[in-house]
């Protein structure tokens, strides 16, 4: 799905707004623990220190000013519109749903700290409610460490048309980070640097006692509250799965032989296997044939965990999300109004599965729109009218597919009359003609 504001925030470069916010860092005593620190995560590592780390202090009042000069520089109007766009017509926002505004929201009340890639500088919040800054500090030098080596700006450069993708390197990035802060700890306490099963179990907490004290995280809708923690609960579990298969070397593998998807991070078996996601071709309409291109994306095993458990409950989410093999979706400006139409088609591993989250779309519908009326509903085909205007939805074996937002009544009475072999035959050639070879999923 769509997370480039997200990104944009935490994986680029800072401006020099924040550089004026460190005239007492210089004689900080908290700083004074650097040389240290560094010492003992290279130790756990193996990583050594090519040189030393900058370091500056900030107000959270800087962070928000930064925050918005951050998007205003680095995303175009157009962009947000089209990320926000998304998430409404997946229903994972309300429709008058400020993203900007609520991303640097978030973010603001969140952050303790950050590592800035581009300046390889860290930065420590003057008034975070962290009461050990040891261990935050702990943190982002293990982000400047790996940066060093690494050159996390490279390793999160954003690549649109593959969000989940992005999202797995996130999960990297501060899963590793997250591990190796708690190995630091250990250390120091004596003890060998392996966080133990409780002290993950800590890290993972994501309930809502544990949100309490952040009423903006616990007030965000669940899919973008999900997503900033996803890397923190999800990439922490990861990467101890990857240390204890591979030990000292998983701190060079992660990096270096990166997940592709979030399922290789939510199942790290995957991940070893070196399984890839799927492709499936997206539902294809004569009315776009001429459309404009709003934005397009691929939508993972975390998407569908998350829009499943919206609205089809967690019990359902849990069940089936792990069997989704991959996704696809692209928003279509049609006709004067630019009305927007979404293309969306998942694979699942099996046709049983994909039959249960065919059986599972009402509820999705119902759920993100005030209004729909289905009209047909058969074993593989379910079409009506909603919010945004007609859909059709098709079952093919272990493929899903939706168009949402068509206009032309003549055009969905042809859709939802289409044999289920010429549709997904038609389908195919399509993608066929896009990627120049067969929309065949292979897991290696």
């Amino acid at each position: 799905m769509i997370r480039r504001a997200l990104y944009a925030l935490i994986a680029g470069g800072m401006s020099l707004l924040l550089l004026s916010a460190q005239s007492d860092a210089a004689t900080d005593p908290v700083f004074g623990q650097i040389d240290s620190i560094v010492q003992s995560l290279s130790e756990i590592t193996g990583l050594a220190e090519k040189h030393p780390v900058p370091y500056g202090r900030m107000t959270k009042r800087q962070l928000r000013h930064f925050l918005n000069k951050r998007i205003k520089k680095t995303l175009k109007p157009e962009e947000i519109y089209a990320d926000e766009l998304a998430l409404k017509m997946f229903g994972f926002v309300p429709q008058d749903f400020d993203l900007r505004k609520s991303t640097v929201d978030l973010l603001t009340e969140q952050a303790a700290a950050f590592y800035d890639y581009d300046e390889k500088k860290l930065f420590l919040l003057n008034d975070s409610s962290i009461g050990n800054e040891t261990v935050t500090l702990a943190h982002e030098l293990a982000h400047a460490l790996a940066d060093q080596h690494f050159r996390l700006a490279n390793f999160m450069e954003d690549t649109p048309s593959n969000d989940d993708e992005n999202l797995a390197h996130s999960a990297v990035v501060e899963g590793e980070a997250s591990w190796l802060m708690m190995a630091y700890m250990l250390k120091q306490a004596g003890q060998e640097p392996v966080p133990t099963p409780e002290a993950l179990r800590a890290v993972v907490d994501s309930s809502p006692a544990s949100m309490a004290e952040f009423p903006v995280l616990k007030e965000a809708p669940l899919y973008l509250r999900q997503s900033l923690l996803f890397p923190y609960t999800e990439g922490t579990k990861f990467f101890d799965a990857v240390y204890k298969r591979l030990g000292r070397q998983a701190f060079m593998a992660v990096f270096t032989n990166a997940p592709t998807d979030s399922a290789q991070i939510m199942h790290p078996e995957r991940y070893f296997a070196h399984e890839q996601p799927a492709h499936p071709a997206l539902p294809q309409a004569d009315s776009l044939k001429e459309a404009e291109e709003i934005t397009e994306g691929s939508v993972g095993e975390f998407d569908h965990s998350m829009l499943l458990r919206q609205f089809a409950g967690e019990g359902e989410a849990s069940a089936l999300s792990p069997h989704v093999r991959g996704g696809q979706f692209r928003i279509m400006a049609t006709g004067k109004g630019r009305k927007p139409v979404l293309q969306y088609s998942s694979e699942w591993d099996s046709p049983e599965k994909a039959a249960a989250f065919f059986a599972l779309y009402p509820k999705i519908l119902n759920g993100k729109w005030k209004r729909c009326d289905i009209s047909l509903a058969k074993s593989s085909v379910l079409a009506g009218t909603g919010d945004n205007g007609m859909f059709v939805v098709r079952l093919s074996g272990n493929t899903v597919r939706s168009l949402e937002g068509l206009s032309d009544a003549e055009e969905w009475r042809r859709l939802k009359a289409a044999p289920e072999e010429n549709v997904a035959s038609r389908d195919i050639a399509a993608a066929d003609s896009i990627v120049g070879q067969p929309a065949v999923s292979k897991l290696h």
